[in-house]
């Protein structure tokens, strides 16, 4: 038990250290590199923090278990956008860019609603795979040409003394921390949990499947508190398009995948949170803590219809 204790309280402690590390890092990369605090928190956070389900993707389907690199791929946008979202301005509300509504939401509701037509049929082939990677790189492409800022700020210059090296080592190092931050909790909370006799189906479904969100969770919270609101929200948005164009791109061009558990209303409701983005930033381009509460109301609904169906 006081293991179990000691490694839960060790990963929280690391979980803040790293979401600091990691936040702090990402506005001083911007600033460095003259780009949006946008799309650092999309390259930086949202690859970041997404590694660890790529190769659990790349890993399952490789062992023919496609379906858990998908299953993931819906869990991880739903959280993203109503449970990570909806936590992160009950601390802080959080101010909206407008380009978000005409370019990055348009987007993610696109391929959200393209990667649903696609496993329509219950089928992701490797064609798709290569689709959607090719979808990715157009993206990527457009995506820092539109977020590069051609005059230099006085914050710009205030970063310039900054060694590059230096700062892209402590940003790298805050994901690294953050990740191992939310395993230590895991196994601890996991441990506690099996103590008290919970059973492995309650841990899974609570503890383990939160476990997996709690680094995109801690950059939220921290970069909310900061006011650094373009930060996250570029990370939120951008990591639901990367786990569709580059996590399940990767799955699909790897081996075709053929779904049997993973229903079709799980992908309709993915795609409908996508929308909900739209009246949610449009409300004076400011998401507060009303919008948080809806979302996180919608979250336990949806979780909610997982044990009923």
């Amino acid at each position: 038990m006081v293991t179990e204790f000691f490694l839960t309280v060790g990963g929280i402690l690391l979980l803040y250290t790293g979401a600091e590390m990691l936040v702090r890092g990402s506005v001083a990369l911007s600033h460095k590199f003259r780009v949006r605090p946008m799309l650092i928190g999309l390259i930086v956070i949202g690859l970041g923090t997404s590694s660890p389900e790529l190769v659990v993707s790349i890993e399952a389907a490789l062992i023919g278990s496609g379906e858990i690199a998908v299953g993931n791929i819906i869990g991880s946008n739903i959280s993203n956008l109503a449970l990570i979202l909806g936590l992160a301005v009950l601390f802080r509300p959080i101010l909206a860019a407008k380009e978000l509504l005409t370019r990055d939401i348009p987007v993610m509701i696109a391929v959200s609603a393209f990667m649903t037509l696609l496993l329509w049929n219950g089928i992701l082939t490797r064609l798709d795979g290569i689709l959607l990677l090719v979808g990715l790189f157009f993206y990527m492409v457009i995506t820092i040409r539109m977020n590069i800022r051609p005059h230099i700020s006085e914050e710009d210059l205030a970063y310039r003394t900054r060694s590059v090296p230096v700062v892209l080592l402590a940003t790298l190092a805050g994901v690294g921390i953050l990740i191992l931050g939310a395993n230590l909790m895991i196994k601890g909370a996991v441990g506690i949990a099996r103590i008290f006799e919970v059973p492995e189906g309650i841990i899974g479904l609570t503890i383990v499947a939160i476990g997996t969100s709690l680094p995109e969770l801690a950059a939220a919270v921290v970069a909310a508190i900061r006011r650094q609101g373009e930060l996250i929200l570029g990370a939120l948005i951008g990591s639901n398009i990367l786990n569709i164009l580059f996590v399940l791109g990767v799955t699909g061009a790897v081996r075709a995948v053929h779904l049997t558990d993973i229903m079709l209303d799980d992908l309709v409701i993915m795609t409908i949170f996508a929308v909900l983005m739209v009246p949610v930033v449009r409300t004076g381009y400011k998401i507060g803590r009303l919008e948080g509460v809806l979302l996180l109301l919608l979250y336990a609904g949806y979780i909610s219809y997982l044990f009923i169906r």
